[in-house]
C-alpha cells in the first residue's frame, strides 16, 4: 500500500468518517475512495484539495504524500516557467531556518499577508 493510501485511510479512520461519507463530501463515489485507500488509484491534484478540506488537514502535506503538486502551485510555476525552477534550484540547500526567513521576506513583500501555512 502506498504512503498516501495509508495516510488517507488513517485520517479517515481517526475522524470516524466512512468511505461513502467522505466520497459524498468530495464529490466522488465511495468506491473511488476505497480504490485510493487500497493503492489502486491516485487522486487528482484537485481531489487532494477537496480531501484536505473535508478532512481538515494541510493540503501541502496531503499533496506531498500523494507525490502531487497542488493546482495553485502549478499555476505559479506556469506563470513563471523559468523563474520558479531557477529559484528552487538556487534555494535547494537552504536550512529550515533560512526557509523561514525567506518566508518572512515574501510575506513582507506581499504587504504582510500571511502565507496559507508553512
Amino acid at each position: 500500500m502506498s504512503d498516501f493510501a495509508e495516510y488517507l485511510k488513517e485520517l479517515r479512520s481517526e475522524q470516524r468518517v466512512g468511505v461513502r461519507e467522505l466520497g459524498r463530501a468530495v464529490g466522488v463515489t465511495g468506491m473511488h475512495i476505497s480504490n485510493i485507500e487500497k493503492g489502486k488509484s491516485l487522486p487528482s491534484p484537485e481531489l487532494i484539495v477537496k480531501l484536505s478540506v473535508a478532512l481538515k488537514v494541510d493540503v501541502d502535506e496531503m499533496s506531498h504524500r500523494a507525490d502531487r503538486i497542488a493546482p495553485e502551485v502549478v499555476g505559479v510555476i506556469h506563470k513563471q516557467p523559468k523563474s520558479v525552477p531557477n529559484f528552487l534550484r538556487s534555494a535547494k540547500d537552504l536550512t529550515p531556518e533560512q526557509w523561514a526567513l525567506l518566508q518572512e521576506q515574501v510575506d513582507a513583500m506581499n504587504d504582510g499577508k500571511a502565507s496559507d501555512d508553512n
